[in-house]
């Protein structure tokens, strides 16, 4: 089972186009190391839109304890592997380079504003494995993100030029 250590958090905004950015449905919270910065966020999203046709949606059977699932979006040649280790995590949460909140997934009561109530509703894993590059949040928000990420995908990847994404891509592949 993978272990992952980069999960970036954030929270779904009302409105918005794309997936990030001033008019993107994601506010993603500031996470304070390193790997989080210099690029790699930015970097992440090449990995994914470059591979975009092979993401699809998945559920995970994990529930908030409104009845809300957990869903990812992830390559499909990785999904049992994402979702297993995602269930893994939560029941048995080990440090990643900093919190998530994606263990309270199934025991936070939405609205709670206590320490132990969740306050993300959007995690991306960023490293840079074949298993990385999933996102998770949850179902109410699953036509906003994939409108969201289709746009990027249409109106930024697609605009350019086969052989600048991939050199794209390839520069994504290191810190």
């Amino acid at each position: 089972m993978s272990k992952f250590w980069l999960i970036q958090r954030g929270t779904f905004k009302k409105n918005g186009k794309f997936l990030t950015g001033k008019e993107g449905i994601v506010s993603l919270d500031y996470m304070g190391s390193a790997e989080f910065e210099w690029g790699a966020i930015p970097k992440a999203y090449r990995r994914l839109m470059y591979h975009f046709p092979e993401y699809e949606v998945f559920s995970t059977g994990i529930y908030t304890p409104e009845k809300d699932e957990l869903m990812v979006f992830c390559k499909k040649s990785c999904s049992e592997e994402v979702i297993q280790s995602i269930r893994q995590y939560i029941d048995e949460p080990y440090q990643l380079k900093e919190f998530s909140e994606l263990e309270k997934v199934p025991k936070a009561k939405k609205g709670d504003t206590s320490y132990d109530g969740r306050h993300s509703n959007f995690w991306w894993c960023i490293d840079i494995k074949s298993y990385g590059d999933w996102m998770a949040f949850l179902q109410p928000n699953l036509k906003q993100i994939l409108e969201a990420v289709k746009n990027d995908y249409n109106d930024w990847w697609l605009a350019k030029s086969p052989e600048k994404r991939k050199e794209e891509y390839k520069k994504s592949l290191q810190w």
